[in-house]
């Protein structure tokens, strides 16, 4: 429940900026970069385990060194410029090209220490360990301080990018600070919700938050209490329904959760503020 908490608040507080940056595939293609540094991370430590220290830590290496490449890549003034969606678009494929390569090289060497393909990609309570916790915490402290302290040149950088950098602002450091919390924040936060659906955690709160709030700081404090309370609820209704045989894990129901709230939004708004008819 405390892992559930620090990553929703993590995945929340970048939210609305991630949403109004227009980057949602950007947290889509690092959650599949991070299957490649797993599989990697396998691979390369044959003893280790999937919730051992060391294979967290080979993955985030791995990711923080792509995300860096994506972010250079998308920021280049050279003719041979790749376009953002392009290198992302890159980093999708192969890596997860590489994570399904290596995982299968480490099942057929010693499959006893490899958990389901499905726990990768939708989550599982049953691989959160006391490392997940700790480096959930450190992400969601540092997201949040930084958010804080930063708030007006975010919200400069978030707004009118090349604005702000005619103003004077260093941009480069906002964009290559937002793309490694971003990275940070995929990585660590897929573990709860999992690879296909970590993108959506870092969109559907956002998006939730922006229906209700005009202005940033207060859409960064209502995206929170959303990330949290679906992840809280999420992560109870897999724990409940799980059984039998049958496991619902608990990215499928964050994910239900905060599209079912997205919904209910949508349909107050629609309620209570009716557009002007013409006299």
């Amino acid at each position: 429940m405390l892992a559930g908490a620090l990553a929703g608040v993590s995945c929340a507080v970048l939210s609305p900026l991630v949403v109004l940056r227009r980057m949602a595939f950007v947290g889509d293609g690092m959650a599949h970069a991070a299957f490649g540094g797993i599989g990697i991370a396998l691979f390369l430590l044959p003893n280790a385990q999937y919730e051992d220290l060391s294979v967290q830590l080979v993955t985030l290496a791995f990711c923080l060194v792509l995300g860096g490449a994506i972010a250079r890549a998308s920021r280049s003034v050279s003719t041979e410029k790749i376009a953002e969606d392009s290198a992302i678009g890159i980093a999708f494929s192969v890596s997860m090209a590489l994570g399904a390569l290596f995982i299968a090289l480490r099942q057929k060497r010693s499959a006893q220490n490899v958990p389901p393909m499905d726990y990768y990609l939708f989550g599982s309570m049953l691989n959160i360990s006391s490392n997940d916790v700790l480096f959930l915490a450190c992400i969601a402290v540092a997201v949040v301080v930084l958010m804080v302290l930063l708030r007006k040149e975010m919200l400069f950088y978030t707004f009118d990018a090349r604005l702000a950098e005619a103003s004077g602002l260093n941009v480069g450091v906002f964009h290559y600070l937002f793309m490694m919390l971003l990275v940070l924040t995929v990585v660590v936060s897929s573990r709860v919700v999992g690879i296909i659906l970590v993108s959506t955690s870092l969109i559907l709160p956002g998006v939730i938050a922006l229906k209700i709030c005009n202005r940033l700081a207060p859409a960064m404090l209502a995206a929170a209490i959303v990330g949290i309370a679906s992840f809280e609820l999420g992560l109870y209704t897999s724990y409940e329904f799980s059984g039998g045989g049958a496991q619902i894990h608990p990215g499928t129901t964050i994910i239900l959760i905060q599209f079912a709230l997205l919904l209910c939004v949508s349909a107050f708004r629609r309620l209570i503020v009716r557009p002007k008819l013409p006299a």
